[in-house]
C-alpha cells in the first residue's frame, strides 16, 4: 500500500509542476520593454526570419520565449499582426 502511495504522490506532483509556467516563458514588462527595443532596433517590423534571428539575437531569447513575448504584445496592443504578414510593434520608436 505505501508504494502505491508514493506513486500516486510522484504522479501528482509531476502533474502540478506541468501547470506551473517555466520561469522562461513568463512574459513580463521588462520582457515587453526589451522586445519593444529590439523592434526598434529591426525596424519595427518583425516580418521574415531575418528578422526574427535579429530580434532573438538582441533579445538572447529562445524561439520560444520570442513567440510567448510576441502574444503578450499583440494581447496588450503593444504590437499588431500585418495584413500581409508579420508583426509591427506600436509603442515607443515604432509609435
Amino acid at each position: 500500500m505505501t508504494r502505491f502511495t508514493m506513486t500516486c504522490a510522484a504522479a501528482g506532483a509531476l502533474t502540478l509542476a506541468a501547470c506551473v509556467p517555466t520561469p522562461e516563458l513568463s512574459v513580463d514588462d521588462i520582457d515587453l520593454a526589451r522586445y519593444a527595443s529590439a523592434m526598434a532596433q529591426v525596424g519595427c517590423i518583425d516580418f521574415d526570419g531575418i528578422t526574427h534571428a535579429e530580434i532573438r539575437d538582441i533579445t538572447g531569447w529562445k524561439d520560444s520565449k520570442l513567440d510567448k513575448v510576441e502574444e503578450e504584445a499583440i494581447a496588450q496592443l503593444q504590437a499588431i499582426e500585418q495584413p500581409g504578414g508579420g508583426i509591427r510593434s506600436t509603442v515607443g520608436a515604432c509609435a
